[in-house]
């Protein structure tokens, strides 16, 4: 007699084909492409979040340091006629008398505003002491080569006040394209400063304004409005 023939197909052999590796491997490399471009955009994003953070940290430091300065601005305890003038630049030229004209008709006599050649934007402030009471300082801000810089003089209890020295700058904010300062004007809104107006009634406040570049060279202008007692 004749064995019967199966129908069963032949046993397969173990393992894997060649093509079948291939295949897993390219589904693997994928996953991983896809994985890694994931994390890859997940972590320039938290690098660019982290930058922001930091530039806003750096902006709003340097906006409270000129509203403290502001807010604690010398009242009629201290003249700005003899506290912005120190010994040394006593019985100046006429020029030199009014580059330190005050603006009384809109700011109070401790705050000056100029602008120079060289400084197209020159605040400096006349304020009481941080940690000393009954002495008094002058604060000044300017901005240069796109750098917005602060310095402090000595601090003393009475008149002549020294002027901040090349030591005392500190640069408090990087890529500034702008820096600005208006009073509000009673009844007009607010004008742009130094201004020669003459007015019945002095400013209530003042508005800082900040143009900062970003890493994408875009200016994005920030402002900040401060009450004058």
């Amino acid at each position: 007699m004749k064995a019967p023939i199966s129908s069963l197909p032949p046993a397969r052999p173990d393992g894997f084909t060649l093509i079948e590796v291939m295949v897993a491997i390219l589904i693997m490399a994928t996953l991983s492409l896809i994985t890694w471009r994931s994390l890859d955009g997940i972590a320039r994003a938290n690098d660019r979040l982290e930058e922001r953070s930091r530039e806003s940290m750096r902006l709003m430091r340097a906006l409270q340091q000129i509203e403290r300065d502001l807010a604690l601005h010398a009242t009629t305890e201290l003249a700005a006629s003899e506290a912005l003038v120190d010994g040394g630049r006593r019985g100046n030229s006429r020029s030199g008398r009014r580059a330190l004209e005050t603006h009384a008709s809109l700011l109070p006599p401790a705050l000056q505003v100029r602008r120079q050649i060289a400084l197209p934007f020159h605040l400096e402030v006349v304020r009481s002491a941080p940690t000393l009471p009954g002495e008094w300082l002058r604060a000044q801000w300017w901005l240069q080569g796109g750098i917005l810089y602060r310095a402090a003089g000595a601090p003393s209890h009475s008149a002549p006040l020294a002027a901040p020295t090349a030591a005392d700058r500190v640069a408090v904010l990087e890529d500034v394209a702008s820096f600005e300062l208006r009073a509000w004007s009673p009844g007009q809104g607010w004008r742009n400063l130094p201004s020669a107006e003459r007015l019945s009634l002095p400013s209530s406040g003042v508005e800082i304004l900040l143009g900062v570049r970003g890493p994408d060279g875009e200016v994005r202008n920030y402002r900040r409005v401060v009450l004058l007692n």
